[in-house]
């Protein structure tokens, strides 16, 4: 008791309390910004932090850290452009919402989503982190390979009417994941690598300048096609409401529950990340509605569902991804890899002698994360009545500054390198230009990206586990956990056969 009440000394002052503020606001504005990400955000702040209490300097940065995953909803409900991969799984049902003039409902559904998923990974966190870091620490490569194989097999479910088209799409981004050099004998895996081998094309596609030009610039093309036709009036969204009813939300209980659960543990696992666990918890919601009896709507109908399973989940990554952080000094994901350094430069160690002998730092951070989340919710529910009206701004006018934010986004990715900066920038326009003639022809564009996220964590996996092994290839099948995956992966494919059987029968 007494570590805690040091813990809430720490933060409980004007100063940390204001760090924090700011941090939120900074982390919403990166995280609606195409390419800037939470990682990215608290690079940029870290030298600030360098400059306060340990406390506070954490909280400033959590605070980055859940606002830009909560931000990136923005303009992928109103635009259809993922702020970062958080966010992809919330762009179908957001961008329908938004056509539907539901834009205010959809941004405050996902606060609300958002802010559960946040306060509820952080319960988990403060209480169950030594038993789900000890957890995390059975997932060695068979384990990893099999979650990824879950991963892979959801791009079926994601592939809309046409799941052949969807495949093909998978196939197509695991092709892409597997540009750049072999993680193994270090060979180039390039067209023509004799003469790309000094160039930044060795290094493989960059996620976020992919994800840009896949969503951002190859909807301004679409857009831009469309500017010779009569523009249609755009839907005037007069925003009464912007809380969902308690009803529906008592209604959704079951999404929520398992959508917290899959980004909490899934964000425990070392290298796995919110892009893995949107798509899962989604699935699951799909297949949560199909049994409500007509109570839920399906996700991929322009829903407040299929906001609200990939909103919960990537927030709860945030609390996940920090219980192996704190507990082990293994970071999550890339974000908490940033503030482990940070809190090493700070003298801090994480680790099981973190939570032996520095406790009241432990709760400090537990509680900063706390008031980040309600900072974060706060700054958000604010701005909603002011984020729809970029829908009534002229498409001559937004194309272009969507555009440009979008190549500055991929230009920022590269830090300081000129030269990289300008070939992200040309991967941001072959992509896009790619993702236009996809759209096109009616080719999904989430495949793509599922195969590109977790091609390489198969394969990397993959072959480690093999190699383990001494070559067997049946270990994958002598672990319980790889069993618990296989299966989960296996009924992904089967139960909605049975359904739609199920359907055609009645």
């Amino acid at each position: 008791m007494d570590a805690f009440m040091q813990g809430l000394s720490m933060v409980l002052n004007v100063s940390t309390l204001l760090w924090c503020s700011f941090g939120s606001i900074l982390g919403i504005i990166l995280g609606a910004l195409p390419g800037l990400t939470a990682t990215m955000g608290i690079a940029l702040v870290m030298p600030i932090s360098f400059q306060l209490p340990a406390a506070t300097g954490i909280g400033m940065l959590l605070a980055v850290y859940c606002g830009a995953v909560c931000g990136a909803s923005i303009p992928a409900i109103l635009l259809g452009i993922p702020g970062n991969p958080n966010a992809i799984a919330t762009v179908e049902d957001g961008l329908l919402m938004t056509k539907k003039g539901l834009a205010g409902q959809a941004l405050g559904g996902s606060v609300i989503a958002s802010f559960i998923g946040g306060m509820g990974s952080l319960i988990c966190l403060m209480f169950f982190s030594p038993l789900i870091a000890k957890l995390t620490l059975a997932f060695g490569p068979a384990e990893k390979t099999t979650l990824a194989l879950v991963g892979l097999v959801i791009i079926a479910s994601v592939s809309g009417k046409n799941i052949l088209k969807g495949l093909l799409m998978g196939a197509f981004g695991m092709a892409l994941a597997f540009l750049g050099t072999d993680p193994f004998s270090g060979q180039l895996r390039i067209p023509f690598s004799s003469v790309l081998a000094h160039t930044p094309l060795s290094r493989g596609l960059d996620l976020t300048a992919t994800l840009i030009g896949l969503y951002g610039v190859s909807q301004v093309f679409a857009e831009l096609a469309n500017l010779s036709k009569p523009q249609a009036q755009v839907i005037s969204t007069k925003i009464e409401k912007i809380f969902p009813p308690f009803k529906k939300i008592r209604q959704m209980w079951k999404i929520i529950l398992s959508s917290l659960g899959i980004g909490t543990i899934v964000g425990a696992i070392p290298g796995t990340g919110a892009s893995i666990a949107v798509f899962m918890s989604r699935n699951a919601a799909e297949g949560i509605c199909a049994s409500s009896k007509g109570k839920l709507e399906q996700p991929g109908t322009g829903c407040l569902e299929g906001v609200f399973a990939p909103e919960v989940a990537n927030n709860a990554v945030t609390g996940g991804a920090l219980i192996p952080a704190l507990a082990l000094g293994i970071p999550g994901d890339a974000a908490t890899a940033v503030l482990i350094g940070a809190l090493m430069i700070k003298g801090v160690t994480p680790g099981f002698q973190l939570f032996q002998q520095n406790m009241p730092l432990v709760y400090g951070i537990f509680i900063t994360m706390f008031f980040a989340n309600i900072f974060m919710a706060v700054y958000q529910l604010a701005g909603v009545r002011v984020y729809p009206k970029v829908l009534k701004i002229s498409q001559k006018i937004l194309l272009p500054i969507v555009l440009m934010l979008s190549y500055i986004g991929s230009y920022a990715v590269a830090g300081q390198a000129i030269t990289s900066g300008i070939y992200y920038m040309g991967i941001s326009l072959v992509m896009g230009i790619v993702g236009y003639f996809l759209k096109k022809d009616g080719y999904p564009i989430a495949p793509i990206v599922l195969g590109l996220i977790l091609g390489s964590m198969f394969e990397e996996n993959f072959r480690r586990a093999v190699k383990l092994a001494g070559g067997n290839y049946l270990t994958f099948f002598t672990k319980p956990i790889c069993w618990i995956f296989i299966l989960i992966a296996v009924a992904t494919i089967v139960v909605p056969v049975i359904r739609r059987k199920k359907k055609g029968n009645v």
